[in-house]
């Protein structure tokens, strides 16, 4: 009897032991994965994990945040060298999508729509606000979330990939994005002004005040807009609700944007089309938010040399002399402390003081 309750004894603990192997091997493989055992993780020294990047570093890309950069041009000239010189310098990625051709009875009728005694735009202004239309169709058609759209003879700083960081945590604390939306500028826009000729701004306007460096200073600020934005601090840059952006250097507009401009301002029947998206966005049939100071500007040649506008030419005004003659002479750009324009092309500074 006691010699059976032995064998029975030593079976069993065999047992155990080879049961315990087994269920050391099933749960701690050894196939391409180091098992750390409970009694070596005391060892161990603990390791941060890294901070995710905020969404609004990716502003700072090679499309400023956006789908895409599209620039409104009739084809090549200085205009377009100039600005993929600039393009290159900086680091942004723009693509100059073909203009479709705009018949002449097409821009007639465009200036005569509306009743007699309301505000029409002129045949140049109807060429331009035509091409702005159609731009803003191909946006759509190519199904862009957003896209920022530029004329092609348009200037900013070299910082402006760092700056449009700044705009977009503006634009998100503005709007009061919410943290998880992962659109660097949020979506709760349809038109985003980065780039006019000047705003108006109040202190009663719920504004989103920022330290930029960058920023133009008021005593260098040219334009209509410089009584208003003498109340912003030097070096400080306002994003806020539109209320009087002139000029479409540059805007970004949301895919929901884009149609509702198609709508609001497919029929012309105002001054412009940058006079009538400001109308829209005044009264709110447009949801705009304006940059000031403005980080994209117009670049002009140097005043020795007269060139035309798109719009003057669309007037019958002749184009000027040929790119020849003025093309190699540098220019001057306002309210951009560092133009990407000079730079790249003679590593110059040109605001004009």
């Amino acid at each position: 009897m006691l010699l059976a309750t032995r064998q029975y004894l030593y079976f069993a603990t065999i047992f155990f032991l080879l049961f315990v192997l087994w269920s050391t091997f099933r749960y701690y493989p050894s196939q391409g994965t180091k098992a750390v055992l409970p009694s070596k993780l005391s060892g161990l020294s603990s390791v941060s994990t890294p901070s995710p990047l905020p969404l609004t570093h990716t502003a700072g890309n090679a499309t400023l945040g956006f789908q895409k950069v599209l620039a409104l041009s009739t084809g090549p000239s200085w205009r377009t060298r100039g600005l993929m010189a600039a393009a290159n310098l900086t680091g942004l990625d723009i693509d100059i999508p073909p203009q479709p051709p705009i018949h002449p009875d097409l821009v007639r009728t465009f200036e005569t729509l509306g009743p007699e005694d309301g505000q029409r735009p002129g045949h140049g202004a109807s060429i331009a606000w035509l091409a702005h239309l159609d731009i803003i169709k191909y946006t759509i058609q190519s199904g862009f979330d957003t896209a920022l759209i530029i004329e092609d003879d348009v200037d900013w700083d070299v910082s402006i990939r760092s700056q449009a960081v700044q705009i977009a945590e503006a634009v998100r604390n503005l709007t009061s994005t919410p943290e998880l939306e992962t659109a660097p500028y949020g979506r709760y826009w349809d038109v985003l002004w980065i780039g006019h000729c000047g705003e108006f701004w109040d202190e009663q306007f719920e504004t989103i005040l920022y330290d930029d460096p960058t920023a133009c200073p008021n005593k260098y600020y040219f334009g209509w807009a410089k009584g208003y934005l003498e109340r912003i601090p030097d070096n400080h840059r306002a994003v806020y609700r539109s209320s009087n952006p002139v000029c479409s250097f540059a805007y970004a507009v949301s895919q929901g944007g884009s149609r509702k401009i198609l709508e609001q301002l497919g029929a012309g029947q105002d001054e412009a089309f940058d006079v009538s998206m400001m109308h829209a966005c005044r009264a709110g049939r447009l949801n705009c938010i304006s940059v000031v100071p403005e980080v994209v500007h117009q670049y002009f040649p140097h005043p020795d040399y007269e060139v035309s506008s798109h719009v003057d030419i669309g007037n019958g005004k002749p184009a000027g002399p040929a790119d020849t003659e003025f093309e190699h002479v540098m220019g001057s750009t306002e309210n951009i402390l560092e133009s990407a324009r000079c730079r790249a092309l003679w590593n110059q500074r040109c605001l004009r003081e």
